[in-house]
């Protein structure tokens, strides 16, 4: 009976410890997972609250867009990749999308993107400015 007991012990133990890694990994890597997007929704927030204080430019939407090897040229420095970076692997922010009420008037519309592109310090070629659709508008 004693003897029973030990197998059960060397088959028990491993496959436990094997289990309790899996389930580290697991949670260490939803961890860092949630911590990097709830990093760069809150840098989005503030940009949107930023640009809709501008006059004319009304309700403003941000999304980044990144990639994991750093741009080329004199990008590498973008001013949000210091925090937006992991220990892991580095994220750069590669790109924006920013969809605005106001945007639809070409003065907003250029005044939108060079502000972008200097806070940012990012080419005006990869930001992408476009007009929110105004459900009252439709017909």
């Amino acid at each position: 009976m004693e003897n029973k007991w030990k197998k059960q012990k060397l088959i028990f133990i491993p496959i436990a410890v094997l289990v309790f890694i899996a389930y580290i990994s697991v949670t260490w890597n939803d961890s860092t997972g949630k911590k990097q997007s709830t990093i760069s929704s809150t840098e989005e927030a503030r940009l949107e609250q930023a640009l809709s204080q501008i006059q004319g430019v009304g309700l403003v939407k941000v999304y980044f867009h990144y990639d994991n090897q750093p741009p080329k040229g004199n990008d590498t420095d973008n001013l949000l990749n210091g925090y937006l970076s992991s220990s892991e692997t580095e994220k750069y922010v590669t790109g924006l999308l920013v969809v605005s009420e106001g945007a639809s008037n070409p003065t907003i519309k250029r005044q939108l993107l060079e502000t972008i592109s200097r806070v940012m310090e990012m080419p005006t070629h990869r930001i992408m400015i476009v007009p929110m659709e105004n459900k009252g508008d439709e017909q």
